[in-house]
């Protein structure tokens, strides 16, 4: 009886050791067919990249200009650094915003010297002080965003998360052509500025708040600091402005707030204003009208549910030009940055104006979903 147990055991124990043989066979033909998919996806990537950038990588010269108040400031400064060295290209030309210059007179500098790329390393200001000095060009933007809101880098469906993924979108991603909002504000005084927004200007309750929104709040509390502004600004009073969307006659509204959006998400994935699209070739005009809670409670439900359909406190308009024209003057906010007291706005589509790296395939193929 034991020689027969014995003989079991030894025929168990054979089968258990041909098996662990044999798992251990199938786990090294799983890693190497991993490493082999791996290894093809990173020729196609590079593929890809060298159809997008026909320079060498030697001739490839990366501008950054990034914002050294933000956190991980220096964490992504090291990751160009690496990338760049990781595809045989130079060190890039790094340059730090300034308080005064959120980044403008940085890019035109990294333009002069020969970069094909601008990474803006920064919040929502250093992406737009980028872009103004490279839109009209065939300079590209890249974007690593640092900031509170990063609403482009949200609208153009990158991983604002993956600071790394971020980096390599930056410097190898795709080439896309993104329309800019051109915007001639005119002052109290009568001076005029030139601006352009990427996301959305607004004049009214959206300025308030932004211009309102306390920093340290911000730095503990990320973008929840605005809810805490607009509670405190919400039920304020309306105000009179003219509306002249491309030719037709102007009309007169009582609002609460007015929007321009070349892009329509927000924080939190909220799609405020779902037809707007970065690279449609119109903006969307949103006006504001409401009188009491009730109303913005309306707007929130529209904007939850995702109704398309104008409610009556919330009216939206595509245009290619406007002109805002304000009975008294009106604070006003450019992508999230407080830009003070207007009495008009004019706004035009600048259609493909702007070279972007990064933008997600996704994003183009289902704009509003």
């Amino acid at each position: 009886m034991a020689e027969e147990y014995g003989w079991v055991i030894a025929a168990v124990a054979a089968v258990v050791t041909v098996l662990v043989i044999a798992i251990i066979r199938l786990g090294q033909r799983v890693r190497l067919l991993k490493n082999q998919v791996t290894e093809l996806e990173q020729r196609a990537e590079v593929t890809a990249s060298l159809a997008a950038h026909p320079k060498r990588p030697e001739d490839r010269l990366i501008g950054v200009v990034v914002n050294v108040s933000k956190d991980n400031a220096d964490h992504v400064t090291k990751l160009v650094h690496q990338a760049c060295a990781e595809a045989g290209m130079p060190d890039p030309f790094i340059q730090a915003s300034t308080a005064e210059d959120p980044g403008r007179v940085m890019a035109d500098r990294a333009v002069e010297m020969g970069c094909d790329v601008v990474i803006a390393a920064g919040g929502d200001g250093t992406v737009r002080a980028v872009a103004t000095a490279l839109t009209g060009s065939d300079v590209a933007l890249g974007i690593i965003p640092l900031g509170t809101g990063n609403l482009f880098a949200r609208n153009i469906g990158l991983p604002y998360h993956d600071l790394t993924a971020c980096t390599a979108e930056a410097i190898h991603g795709t080439r896309h052509k993104v329309d800019t909002l051109q915007l001639e504000l005119r002052r109290p005084g009568g001076r005029s500025e030139h601006e352009i927004s990427l996301v959305i200007a607004g004049g009214g309750l959206d300025a308030e708040v932004m211009e309102d929104t306390r920093e340290v709040l911000k730095a503990r509390a990320g973008w929840l600091a605005y809810g805490e502004a607009g509670l405190r600004h919400v039920l304020g009073a309306r105000k009179t402005l003219s509306v002249k969307l491309d030719d037709a006659e102007p009309e007169t509204y009582r609002v609460r707030s007015v929007l321009l959006a070349n892009c329509g998400t927000l924080q939190a994935g909220i799609r405020l204003i779902p037809e707007a699209m970065f690279d449609d070739g119109h903006m969307d005009v949103a006006l504001f009208t409401p009188r009491h809670a009730l109303d913005w409670a309306r707007v929130i439900a529209k904007t939850a549910f995702r109704y398309s359909a104008d409610i009556p406190v919330m009216k939206v308009r595509q245009a290619r030009t406007g002109r805002l024209t304000m009975a008294e003057p009106m604070r006003f906010q450019i992508d999230g940055d407080a830009v003070g007291d207007v009495i008009s706005v004019s706004a035009r589509v600048a259609h493909e104006s702007l070279v972007v790296h990064g933008v997600s395939p996704a994003v183009l193929e289902h704009p509003h979903h």
